[in-house]
Formats: structure tokens, sequence, C-alpha cells
């Protein structure tokens, strides 16, 4: 793979940047990359049209001969000029094999970059021959290896000759608490399936732990935004804690929380609070084995193996969920919450007394709405694509329903874009939901979108899903999503 990546200003911005070799169109390259030394060392080149000046691509040796070839880029400009610059020319031996190639996003390139508690590493690689490894080094010893192969469209927008380039994501989420406060390298490496290996980036980190920025961390996984959460509201029973009726329809709050402390003793996540409107309504205080679900409820410590296998070294990775039964019925009927919009989030604390609040302090929108009688309103999950994901072309969207799901309707910017096709297997949304046996089983749903449709930029999809039993619609959530045709 020969790489072909620089920078390019122009006063009233660049529109698209052609890779040109031997005199012949090959691709587009990919535009807005950061370039940090560029816009310091061209300070009266500022504005939004040239924030981010890189580009990137590359081709693949193997489609021309040994020998020498011409190499330049040619771009336009948002006014219709056309430049040709940066001719070069290279040399191709197709009998050489090239080490792996990639970069480092995170940490940033700045000089020094700061981090305490639990911080990512990430970027991509890739090479002709597969990549076998990522090991990030600290100090030149090999601390962690980081997990491969998470989806970057981006960078196959860059290399479109190299196809593995769809998946050459790569993560690692590395403990500094093991480490000690002051200045330490930081290195990637990438090992092909060869044993060809190369680092693709180097930085300088420097680790600052205490109490205050030693919080949990973590995530609020179900429900999404803007879900509408049902409940039966007839009940006239006396007030119980935790408010829950094994008998109502139960929303289910799931996630997971982590901590890493200034001693390993008190690194420990010490409770979990799922707030509504800022107040507390249920607690992993109250933990304990329900025989009606089948399981812990109002718990943490709950086994995550996803966690654990991004957060390897990282204490209680491997049990790290939490889970809370929330009774929106009895919320309604008996605590005097209303129907209508609430926010939701989870407050985690540690031994230490310090808290965080899951997935921020704004935590998330959602709607309580009341089911009289024995109306079933459906409920899912939005597997694909995740918050601020950056897709093109056509490209599947997924998830899941259940139960009694008539159609699933797909809205893009408060439009309907169509309905999904439902009944895929979901074996894992069975074990999950075992109550629903039947309906479980059959849950998934798939939408094709095609997203040339669409603006470049920023897009909302929102899922609705509506039930046989009384025609019920149910909001089940929503998503934002960037959409990246240009640079196809």
């Amino acid at each position: 793979m020969v790489l072909v990546q620089g920078w390019a200003v122009d006063p009233v911005g660049i529109s698209r940047i052609d890779l040109i070799v031997d005199g012949q169109f090959v691709h587009s390259a990919n535009l807005s990359l950061p370039r940090t030394d560029i816009i310091d060392s061209h300070p009266d080149w500022g504005g939004t049209q040239n924030r981010l000046p890189g580009f990137q691509t590359g081709f693949s040796a193997a489609r021309y001969s040994n020998g020498t070839h011409t190499v330049m880029v040619r771009i336009f400009t948002e006014d219709n000029q056309v430049y040709e610059v940066g001719q070069r020319t290279v040399f191709i031996d197709n009998t050489i094999n090239q080490p792996p190639f990639g970069f480092v996003e995170n940490p940033g390139t700045t000089a020094v970059y700061d981090v305490n508690g639990s911080f990512p590493v990430s970027g991509w690689a890739a090479d002709v021959d597969g990549i076998a490894r990522i090991d990030v080094q600290i100090d030149n010893l090999s601390t962690q290896a980081a997990v491969y192969g998470d989806p970057r469209p981006d960078v196959q927008n860059s290399f479109p000759d190299l196809p593995s380039t769809l998946y050459s994501g790569f993560l690692a989420q590395l403990d500094s608490s093991r480490l000690t406060d002051g200045v330490h390298s930081l290195n990637v490496r990438a090992t092909d399936r060869n044993g060809l290996s190369r680092v693709i980036g180097r930085r300088t980190i420097q680790v600052f732990n205490s109490e205050n920025n030693l919080r949990p961390f973590g995530s609020l996984d179900q429900p999404q935004r803007d879900a509408v959460l049902y409940g039966d509201c007839g009940d006239t029973g006396p007030v119980v804690s935790p408010l829950i009726d094994p008998e109502n329809r139960i929303t289910p709050v799931r996630g997971w929380a982590l901590d890493l402390g200034t001693r390993e003793d008190t690194g420990r996540v010490a409770y979990a609070e799922l707030m509504i409107d800022g107040v507390q309504w249920y607690s992993t205080d109250d933990c304990r084995f329900d025989s009606t679900f089948g399981a812990y409820v109002d718990c943490y410590g709950l086994p995550r193996p996803d966690v654990a296998k991004y957060y390897p070294t990282h204490p209680d990775s491997p049990r790290a969920g939490y889970f809370f039964a929330m009774d929106v019925g009895s919320l309604v009927s008996l605590a005097g919450l209303r129907e209508g919009p609430h926010v939701l989030k989870v407050r985690v604390g540690d031994q230490e007394q310090t808290f965080s609040e899951l997935p921020g302090t704004a935590g998330i929108p959602v709607f309580f709405s009341c089911i009289r009688g024995s109306l079933f309103a459906p409920f899912g999950y939005i597997d694909f694509p995740h918050n601020f994901d950056h897709v093109k072309g056509t490209v599947q969207f997924l998830g899941w329903a259940l139960p009694q799901v008539q159609t699933v309707e797909i809205s893009i910017d408060g439009v309907v874009a169509g309905l999904a096709e439902y009944g895929f297997l979901r074996t894992d949304v069975q074990a999950a939901y075992p109550t629903f046996t039947s309906a479980a089983l059959r849950s998934g749903w798939r939408f094709n979108m095609d997203t040339t449709q669409l603006s470049d930029g920023r897009h909302r999809m929102t899922v609705t899903a509506l039930s046989t039993s009384g025609g019920q619609r149910a909001e089940i959530g929503s998503v934002d999503f960037y959409v990246d045709n240009a640079n196809q």
C-alpha cells in the first residue's frame, strides 16, 4: 500500500481532492483531518473552512508494474477552481513486504497529553497481509493488547483498494492508576500476520491521579433516549420500597460502571442509584433475587463479558453490570409522578465518596405513558447505528422489538422513511427475556437505508413499534448519526 497524505487550505474552502497516478484518476481522498502543525504555522488561514486541513488516501502498489510512477493530487475548491499539486515520482517494488501502517487518534498530538483514571488509546491500523495484534507500550514496555476490528468506514473511504480497512479500528482502555504520577512515553505497535511490526504512533502522556479525578465511569445502555415507557397505572395498593409490583409491566434499566481508586483496595463501585427528574427512586442497596423475573434486580455486579473485553486490567470489569426493574405504573399511580416527559440517569458512587452520573449530568429524556387493561405496548432496542456513528452509501439499521409487534417504523429527522423488516432470529433477546419465549426469538428488525438520499451531516433516526394488540404505538428510542458520502 502506497500512502498519500498531506494538507490543503483555500480562502473559500476545499470541496474535493483526487488522487492521480500516472495521469489517471484513482479515487478521492478523505478530507477534514486534523493537522495542528499546519494550523500553528499558518495562523492567517483561520476560519471554519480551514479548521481541519489534512487529507489522506493511498493506493495498492500491486495494481502497478514494478518501476517508476508519478503521483500527484488534484484539488477542487468551493469556487470551482482546480489545482494540481505535489507531483512525486515513486518507485514500486512488489517483492518487498511492508510493515503495517495506521494512526493513533487518542491520545491526541498535543506535546503532552494529560490523563487520569481510565483513558482510551484508539485509532486504526491496516496491512495487506492482515493485522495480528496491536500492543500499547508504556515507557517501551508492552502494557496491554488493544481490541482490534472495530468498524471504520472513514478509513475505508481513504483506502478503497484495501477492503479490510472497513474493520481496522482498535481500542485499548488503559488503567492509569497502575502508573506512577508524572510523564510517560506511550507507543502503539502494530504487527501483521507475517510478524512484521511498526510503531504507528508515539505520544507523551502525563499521569495525575487523585480522589477528585478518579470518579466512576460507565454507560446507561437501556432504555434509549426518547423511549416511550409504558406502565400499568391501575394500582391502588400501598406505597412500598422499592416501588415495584411484580405483576406490572416492568421497564429494564441496565448498563455498566467501573471505578479506579487511588489505592487498589478502594477502587470499587459502592452503589448505583436510578434517578428520575433528579430524585433517587431505586438503589442497588435493595439488591435481591426476584423469582418473578428469575434474575437479580436492583443490583450491581452482574456479568458483562463485553466490558471485560475492553477493560481487561480494570478491577471488576467481568461483573460491572447493573440492572434496575422500574415500574412506571406504580410510579404514576402510587408515587404521583405524571404521565409525560421525564429525565432518567444513573448515579454511581465509589468507596472514596466520589460519584458520577450516567450517561451524563443531563441524563436522557424519556416519556411515561399508562396502559390500562390488558393491552401490552412494545419495547425494544436499536443495535445499529450507535450514537454519532459515521455512515455512507446503503447501510443496514438493526435492532429488536417485542412483544406482539405488527410493524416497526423508521423515521429520519421526523419524517417516516419506511417500515423495517421484522421477525429475524434473536436468540440473545430470547435469553434476556425468557417470559417472552416465542416473541423474543423472532424479535429482530432490519432496515436498509440509502444514505445518499440524505444530506451529509448529522441526522436523527427514531424507531417506533406498533402493537398487534390494540394498536399501541411505542417509541423505542432515537440515535444521532452522521452521513459522510462526500468521500466515497
